[in-house]
């Protein structure tokens, strides 16, 4: 009779047992004394079989792990499982759910010699004692795929892995690169310092520390990134706590010349029934988009100012936001000046109370449904606080639980310029989430002199989605005004 196959808990056909080990490198095995410690000496170390390396903290890279030709079996094995989209802040691929309950013969016989042969090798390599947990995940990274800047911090978590399945002519224009972080005196990641290229059938590891920032760098080519990674664990080591990050709360509105006001926006909102109906579609929804805000003419000459533009100051940490900007020190581009005056003027202040409802301004009138008790003791303290971005490959901003700026009610103003040629698949989008969700609430695309406002409460937070190579369609990249109002 012929054999029968039986289907995986993923629905995949497979064959009732492996036909092949999983083989670790004789190498590896029969160096492991010679290895022991190998971490704690805090020095480079390279041969045919590992290389080590000591800063900006330490890591490991197994070569040849085991024979290509299960590597090849447990690939293609893998190439059923089904793959969730992943896609937020801080990064976007696609993630199989955790494999432990997994049964696939190849994939149980890796894990089997993972957790028999490789973890007692690490244990010794790094002298951090392993119990039996283990999370383990398969990931697929395609063009324009990309995990931003982490630490892997989690209960429990001690050894962070990753087995390469790579085509074999993978190389550095491909992308793709784990990139290693320097850390500064706050415990920040501070510049990329090194990067580890993906090679097939190469085993990547590191502990999991305060320091262990990393990142996977964006995906430049057509070729596939395929890898099983997760997380040998132990006991829980205590973290140093960060000094807390204080608020930028903004600064009171300034006085300009009602001619610079009128020469910068649009006439049409400055008309009363044109604001009442934005004021009335802006109380339904909490956002709105203002098309045309600046003169065409004033919009044009910002947009060839900004292109002309230097000295960017890159902003991070990178572990809540890569942005190049400018708060001040445009002063010998009046158009731009101007413009941007504009954004944090008490004019502007009265302008979008008028447009919004919200009180922005001491002259704006009272909320009606506001109870009298609590409006007649609040004093206006109207604040802003912006600046002038530039959004090039790479740049992106993240949400972080700790940023008490956005545990604020207020109101959020973007305004674009040199946009061009856009696609959704390029980023650069204003995102808003509700605190602790994934579920997109209002999304920004960015459009030429188009103001999008959003009201922007407690429980909502809000991010720059990760700008790609494909912005090179652009042909530049692009810029913004980035304005936060404070009641």
């Amino acid at each position: 009779m012929p054999k029968h196959k039986s289907k995986s808990p993923n629905g995949l056909t497979k064959k009732s047992k492996c036909s092949r080990t999983f083989v670790l490198n004789p190498g590896l095995s029969q160096n492991a004394s010679k290895y022991e410690g190998i971490f704690k000496e805090k020095k480079n170390y390279k041969d045919e079989f590992v290389s080590v390396k000591s800063s900006p903290f330490p890591t490991c890279q197994l070569f040849d792990l085991t024979e290509d030709t299960f590597l090849e079996e447990l690939k293609e094995e893998l190439h059923g499982l089904e793959l969730h989209e992943k896609d937020n802040d801080l990064y976007r691929f696609h993630q199989s759910s955790e494999l432990k309950a997994v049964s696939l013969p190849y994939l149980q016989e890796f894990k089997t010699t993972l957790m028999e042969k490789v973890k007692p090798l690490v244990s010794k390599m790094t002298g951090i004692e392993l119990d039996d947990r283990l999370a383990l995940f398969h990931a697929r990274y395609s063009r324009g795929d990309y995990l931003l800047c982490h630490d892997d911090e989690l209960e429990g978590r001690r050894v962070a892995f990753i087995l390469y399945l790579v085509p074999a002519d993978w190389g550095h224009a491909d992308g793709g690169a784990l990139q290693l972080f320097s850390t500064d005196a706050d415990g920040n990641p501070g510049k990329v310092v090194d990067s580890i290229y993906p090679v097939n059938n190469s085993f990547v590891y590191f502990e999991v520390s305060p320091v262990s920032f990393h990142q996977v760098a964006e995906i430049l080519s057509d070729k596939t990134r395929l890898s099983l990674g997760g997380w040998f664990h132990g006991t829980t080591v205590a973290r140093p706590e960060k000094p807390l990050r204080l608020p930028d709360t903004g600064s009171s509105y300034i006085d300009i010349s009602e001619d610079i006001f009128m020469s910068v926006v649009n006439p049409m909102y400055l008309n009363l029934y044109t604001q009442s109906q934005i004021q009335e579609r802006f109380e339904e929804t909490s956002e709105i988009k203002l098309p045309d805000f600046f003169l065409l003419d004033k919009f044009q000459s910002i947009c060839d100012k900004l292109k002309s533009m230097e000295d960017w100051k890159v902003e991070g940490p990178p572990i809540r936001r890569r942005v190049e900007s400018k708060h001040d020190g445009f002063e010998e581009s009046a158009c731009v000046k101007d413009a941007f005056d504009v954004m944090r003027s008490d004019a502007m202040c009265l302008l979008l109370s008028n447009l919004t409802g919200l009180r922005l301004h001491p002259l704006a009138p009272k909320d009606e449904d506001e109870p009298e008790e609590e409006s007649s003791d609040a004093t206006p303290n109207p604040r802003c606080k912006g600046s002038i971005r530039r959004w090039a490959q790479g740049n992106y901003t993240l949400v972080c639980d700790d940023d008490l700026g956005q545990a604020q009610f207020a109101l959020d103003a973007r305004i674009c310029f040199n946009v061009h040629n856009w696609e959704e698949v390029i980023g650069g989008q204003t995102v808003y989430i509700a605190r602790n969700e994934d579920d997109v609430l209002i999304k920004c695309e960015p459009e030429n002199n188009n103001l999008n406002l959003v009201y922007r409460d407690k429980e909502s937070l809000k991010f720059v989605k990760y700008v790609n190579s494909m912005i090179s369609t652009n042909s530049a990249p692009f810029h913004d005004f980035e304005f936060t109002y404070f009641e």
